[in-house]
């Protein structure tokens, strides 16, 4: 054995160990409650935690070892690179560290002086938009105040530090703020009972029942989905697809292995003649398109006249572990395309498109371009769609060889990677919005989760077929082959620069899956027009955000995408509207949409309905 392997075999972790750790801990526990018992505090809604240390029949202590080892590996690599690099320059980390002595210095001070009736400004304030610190106590009591402040100090101390680090490969440099981005979330103050001061006062309040009823919410989660870092975002019971979910009507025309095609029911007394083909992301349910009359774009599109049909993917599940980029083309949007036109007698259609949905659809603009086809895609409309991933954005520090190797490994035993690991990821790009400070609402100060019917459907994950998924991460996420027309279907070469299809391309601001930019970037490797939109706020916020004018609400447009400008040359110009872009985009596709018809002329009836919309595969 070499020294590296002798060294890295020592450095592993003894998960068998911490397994007997954590049951012991859970007898404790358990034991704790029964003590309960005696000071009067209701045990109802609490049981013991059964744990099995399996997880599951497909999931193992040396699983969850084997999973996470890349990481941890990484992690190390990134800290040895930081380390490096400081050891090299230290005085970027002498002058970082005199910045915070002297706040500490400032901040000892400002303690005194209002602990003895003065008064003083803070030395450091939290962002206006920071949560974690919105009760009041964190501001007049002075002991929550110094900890706030020393808390706030010392991230920053951190953050600036790596910030002005010069790391020999970039990569390195945004794994080590990634990591950071964790650490600091994780040490919040407010994730600890004696530190945050409305868990103190709930605590004291319910002589400690509110533990009780989190440690309860938390048993509840783990049973759900063991080893998946799951916890409950939005309340159970609050929504149901098909009910208050999922509601526009229509009808289930077409099924086969991969899919379910609705065709949405007329709402005017015209409609335009060409067809609206909707493409959601196969990564969770399609009913994020149709979340709610205010908010759906499914009622949307048919209230302003146009033909709409949309595919509803089914959940794959060990069956399905060889379906690829290939059969997910043609036997799935090629497939619906063609159902879809037969329907109504036209000979072209329009293609709307959402996140890996829209990458999906670009590699089926290049693909008939090779295989030609009888029915042509007349536009192409895309929401949050990447097809350049040389920067995919933080998730990119999940994309490594050993990581994916890691993943295939896990994929084989089940045929299926799971939606919940990737919801978990995603989730850690944003970990204080959408991990920590449900930790402390339902686990500290043990409230159930809110009814939300976003958060509702970000829970509702489907899986990926082994083959497919492994395709994505290496082929795209990891080596970026299609922009370098070095991507095949089968023995078609994918060439984006073929597509000359006109496009409607929407971006957002705050998009932690796709990167605005990236998103931008990749407009360039296609020959078509192009109008591109940047809408404030995130993945789903920005493009899932109805017509309503609410404050706030506002995005970026141009009626042509220029391939010599960069992202920030086109920001600098770009006109700035308020409100919804959707009657923008509306306007746009009514262009490609061909004339007005009544519904009679348009619905040819080859395919007569299975059964009423939301369909079946969308309850699976």
């Amino acid at each position: 054995m070499s020294e590296k392997e002798k060294n890295n075999d020592s450095a592993k972790i003894n998960f068998e160990d911490l397994s007997t750790i954590f049951e012991s801990n859970l007898k404790i526990y358990n034991q704790y409650l029964e003590s309960f018992k005696n000071l009067g505090v209701n045990q109802s809604n609490i049981s013991p935690f059964n744990f099995n240390n399996q997880g599951s029949k497909n999931f193992t202590i040396n699983d969850l070892s084997n999973l996470i080892a890349p990481t941890i590996t990484k992690m190390m690599e990134s800290f040895k690179s930081f380390s490096t690099e400081i050891q090299q320059n230290p005085n970027i980390y002498f002058d970082h560290l005199n910045r915070w002595i002297s706040q500490i210095a400032n901040l000892n001070f400002y303690f005194i002086t209002r602990a003895s009736g003065g008064i003083a400004n803070p030395v450091i304030l939290e962002e206006k938009t920071d949560k974690r610190f919105s009760n009041e106590e964190w501001k007049s009591n002075l002991f929550f105040d110094f900890i706030k402040q020393f808390y706030l100090i010392s991230t920053n101390f951190l953050s600036n530090l790596i910030e002005n680090v010069e790391f020999k490969n970039p990569k390195d440099k945004r794994l080590m703020q990634f990591y950071l981005k964790q650490l600091n979330s994780a040490l919040s103050p407010s994730n600890f009972v004696f530190t945050n001061p409305e868990v103190l006062k709930r605590t004291i309040e319910e002589k400690g029942n509110n533990l009780n009823k989190g440690y309860e919410n938390y048993r509840k989660d783990f049973e759900k989905h063991p080893n998946k870092l799951f916890i409950q975002q939005s309340k159970d019971g609050g929504f149901e697809v098909g009910k208050n979910l999922a509601t526009t009507k229509g009808k289930v025309i077409f099924k086969n292995n991969l899919f379910e095609l609705i065709q949405y029911d007329c709402a005017t007394d015209k409609q335009y003649s060409k067809p609206m083909l909707v493409i959601p992301p196969f990564i969770n349910k399609y009913y994020i398109m149709d979340l709610n009359e205010k908010k759906s774009m499914m009622k949307f599109l048919v209230d302003n006249k146009f033909n709409t049909f949309l595919i509803s993917w089914k959940n794959p599940d060990s069956n399905s572990r060889n379906l690829s980029f290939k059969e997910y083309i043609e036997s799935g949007i090629l497939e619906a395309i063609k159902v879809t036109c037969e329907q109504t007698g036209s000979l072209s259609i329009n293609i709307a498109s959402y996140c890996v949905g829209g990458t999906l659809a670009s590699l089926t603009l290049a693909y008939i371009k090779n295989i030609p086809s009888k029915y042509k895609i007349t536009s192409a409309t895309y929401f949050a769609s990447l097809i350049d991933f040389e920067d995919p954005g933080e998730i990119g520090v999940f994309i490594t060889e050993e990581q994916i190797k890691s993943i295939e490994e896990q994929m084989k035993k089940t045929g299926y990677f799971d939606g919940k690991d990737m919801a978990a990821a995603f989730n850690f790009l944003r970990p204080g919005d959408l991990y920590w400070n449900y930790v402390v609402n339902n686990y500290l100060l043990g409230n159930e989760p809110t009814a939300f019917d976003m958060l509702h459907w970000n829970s509702d994950s489907t899986r990926l077929p082994e083959k497919m998924h492994s395709e994505y991460l290496r082929c795209m996420y990891l080596n970026n082959l299609v922009v370098k027309n070095m991507y095949k279907i089968g023995d078609v070469e994918i060439d984006l620069s073929k597509i000359d299809t006109p496009m409607f391309s929407v971006a957002t601001t705050e998009d932690h899956i796709a990167p605005w930019r990236s998103v931008y970037q990749g407009l360039g490797y296609y020959n078509s027009h192009i109008n591109f939109v940047l809408s404030n706020s995130g993945h789903i916020a920005g493009i899932i955000q109805g017509v309503e004018n609410k404050p706030g609400k506002l995005y970026y447009y141009s009626a042509k995408f220029e391939k010599n400008k960069n992202p920030d040359e086109w920001y600098t110009v770009a006109k700035k509207f308020d409100g919804s872009w959707w009657q923008t985009w509306s306007s746009w596709l009514a262009i490609y949409s061909g004339e007005l018809k009544k519904p009679s002329e348009l619905n040819r009836k080859v395919y007569e309905t299975l059964y009423e919309a939301p369909g079946k595969y969308v309850r699976e």
